[in-house]
């Protein structure tokens, strides 16, 4: 069970990257430096362009235990796709190039997982690292505990902390369509969930590099386009009732305000607020969030000088 470069290993630990040799080196050095070590690495190399797939294969690919895929852009949900479907092991952990596990990460998902029998799925908490200090994410307000779709439903707080059992027949993979790319995690978690639990474990084993190149960093038309995108997919295809729809809106709603507010579209983020009061009520952040709106963003900056 401690010997990761013999037998079938209980994790496979799946990577997709895409340039980010960097980035990628210091996270499979801490897959590497596991208490736990009954584990295989799996990166696919997802087209990149810069030299990485190169430096990876002269770097690790001599490393037992760590398979290099190459195969051309595809975007990252197909990448993990073939990743889980490469894997060996009993066990999926999805990792993304700019994660960092810590030491006991494995250790303690193995743990958890045969106490509990096996569950389908199940995390670990986690945390950003920001300029060398770690910060708390959204995830710290959940107790231990299981969770069904309900948890993601209105804004997703889970992220690479997640492991899922391999074989598992109701699995249904990442979509593989660029126009969801960025929101294809939110999409997976809702499908997945919405039949099946995960079990979030009350221990933070993960961290998160935050850097100006972060998926969710990027430009915010685009990442309200692709919202908007995800959620009419969801609508049309997962059975919702009207409260989880409601609930939908709301939380698309509010976070488009906020991508439209730092966008300077105050008419589009005055839009985007009010469809969230509309399906989600009165709440502090939505009257918050109007507030700076109505100021705005010039205006608040300049308040703060």
């Amino acid at each position: 069970m401690d010997n990761f470069r013999t037998g079938v290993p209980f994790f496979s630990i799946v990577i997709p990257v895409y340039n980010r040799y960097d980035l990628v080196k210091e996270t499979i050095n801490s897959v590497l430096n596991q208490e736990m070590q009954n584990f295989e690495i799996v990166i696919i190399d997802d087209g990149s362009t810069d030299g990485s797939g190169k430096k990876l294969d002269e770097v690790f690919g001599i490393v037992p235990g760590i398979r290099i895929i190459h195969q051309p852009n595809l975007e990252r949900g197909a990448a993990r796709n073939r990743g889980i479907k490469e894997a060996k092991g009993e066990y999926v952990v999805l990792l993304d190039s700019d994660d960092r596990l810590l030491p006991n990460h494995l250790s303690t998902l193995f743990k958890y997982i045969e106490s509990l029998n096996y569950p389908d799925f199940i995390a670990t908490k986690y945390e950003f690292l920001r300029d060398n200090k770690r910060v708390s994410s959204d995830i710290s307000k959940y107790n231990e505990s299981y969770y069904d779709y309900q948890m993601v439903l209105d804004g997703n707080p889970l992220a690479c902390n997640v492991c899922l059992k391999k074989n598992n027949p109701k699995l249904i993979l990442f979509i593989e369509d660029r126009q969801f790319a960025i929101k294809e995690d939110w999409m997976f978690f809702i499908q997945n969930l919405r039949h099946q639990r995960l079990y979030l474990i009350d221990q933070v084993t993960l961290l998160m590099l935050d850097h100006p190149d972060r998926s969710m960093q990027g430009d915010n038309s685009i990442l309200i386009g692709k919202t908007l995108s995800a959620k009419k997919w969801i609508i049309e295809n997962v059975e919702l009732n009207d409260r989880d729809l409601d609930k939908l809106e709301a939380s698309v709603g509010y976070f488009c305000s906020i991508h439209s507010y730092l966008n300077f579209e105050r008419k589009q983020a005055l839009q985007f607020i009010f469809s969230a009061f509309n399906h989600g009520g009165v709440k502090a952040k939505y009257i918050v969030m109007l507030a700076k709106i109505l100021a705005g963003k010039k205006m608040i900056s300049l308040l703060r000088r």
